[in-house]
């Protein structure tokens, strides 16, 4: 096989499809390919599969040059392709996944903040409830008090309790819901009702 790697009939071998001189071609071109890819890719099993592939490429489209003396150079342009091809998918791969990391923090962070903003403006909102309001309000929403455990801690009827509950809830939905429903996304409307409800 050695003698005849740089005659015709090698390459009429290889357009034949020839077993042995693939196998032989195979044999006589790996170390020298390998030693070339392996400057390039750390990966030893991979540099291996893109030989391997160069080969695969020759024998299932019939691809070889058309004279005998150019078959090295063209085993070296078809891996240097598929090693430059290797690298360019990386970076596309790496581009999506540090864009996507990107959008991922980005939308964390818009989230957060909405999430900030959104607590801002009902905290907001409650301060500027009446005073006894905002107390019976705040006993209610943030120490979880039914009505007539208020009522009893204030000395006041459930009556009284209810009312201010009412002018509370009426006033947060104005403030919160109704002045800002241009702006507001649907998540914030219902993060701000299920709220007001107690929910």
């Amino acid at each position: 096989m050695k003698g005849s790697l740089h005659t015709n009939d090698l390459l009429r071998g290889l357009k034949a499809r020839d077993p042995e001189v693939f196998a032989g071609v195979y044999r006589h071109y790996f170390p020298i390919l390998f030693a070339a890819a392996r400057k390039y890719i750390d990966d030893k099993s991979l540099a291996e599969e893109m030989i391997q592939d160069v080969f695969l490429n020759i024998w299932e489209k019939d691809l070889a040059p058309d004279h005998p003396a150019a078959l090295k150079s063209y085993l070296f342009r078809a891996l240097i392709n598929r090693v430059m091809n290797h690298f360019q998918r990386e970076k596309r791969l790496r581009h999506h996944h540090e864009a996507l990391q990107h959008l991922s923090e980005e939308s964390y962070l818009c989230t957060f903040i909405e999430e900030q903003e959104l607590r801002e403006n009902i905290h907001k909102a409650i301060e500027a409830l009446p005073d006894r309001c905002k107390k019976i309000f705040k006993m209610s929403r943030f120490d979880g008090m039914k009505n007539q455990q208020i009522a009893d801690s204030l000395q006041l009827s459930v009556k009284t309790i209810e009312n201010q509950m009412t002018i509370a809830l009426r006033q947060l939905r104005a403030t919160l819901l109704e002045n800002d429903s241009q702006t507001l996304p649907p998540d914030a409307k219902l993060k701000i009702l299920l709220f007001l409800l107690g929910v």
